[in-house]
């Protein structure tokens, strides 16, 4: 991660973020491990959603009811510009935009009944199969794009930055 304060940009370690369970999973082979142990399904959530509800019988069992091989629990947006990412068809597949992926024009969307048109806010609340799971590990690893999701966060820790070189 990149720092920019008044005084220059700091490299800042960070993880790889939520999509980097993918790679995660497919090194480490707790996929297989899952697989043999006949595990079938997981719900998965993001470390920064510490309201989350695990396991959430609701939710697991729709996607269950419904043979999902993925699942993914939203929240509408409280305002268009709310800092959460939205899930959308983009290009004709179902993705996350981040929020600073999205023009305000196009966050700023209705329609015909005066709703927000990119409403629905993804809050890393997962569930999948996993089939689903080894099919994108082996298949589709590489293709899972980098997001940048820009925060603002003030900080009071400028002596622990590091220049970068």
């Amino acid at each position: 991660a990149v720092v920019s304060t008044q005084s220059g940009h700091y490299g800042r370690g960070a993880p790889g973020g939520n999509g980097d369970l993918y790679r995660a999973l497919g090194q480490s082979k707790i996929i297989d491990d899952m697989l043999k142990k006949n595990i079938r399904s997981v719900h998965v959530y993001c470390v920064d959603n510490i309201l989350v509800k695990i396991p959430d019988p609701l939710f697991i069992g729709c996607c269950l009811e419904r043979e999902s091989d993925c699942g993914a629990k939203v929240v509408s947006k409280a305002h268009p510009t709310e800092a959460v990412g939205v899930i959308c068809i983009c290009n004709g597949k179902v993705k996350v935009v981040e929020y600073s992926e999205i023009s305000t024009e196009t966050a700023h969307l209705t329609g015909d009944n005066g709703k927000l048109l990119f409403s629905q806010g993804n809050i890393c609340n997962h569930y999948f199969t996993t089939s689903f799971l080894r099919k994108v590990i082996e298949n589709h690893a590489d293709d899972l794009a980098f997001h940048i999701a820009k925060k603002e966060k003030s900080t009071d820790c400028d002596s622990a930055l590091i220049p970068l070189l």
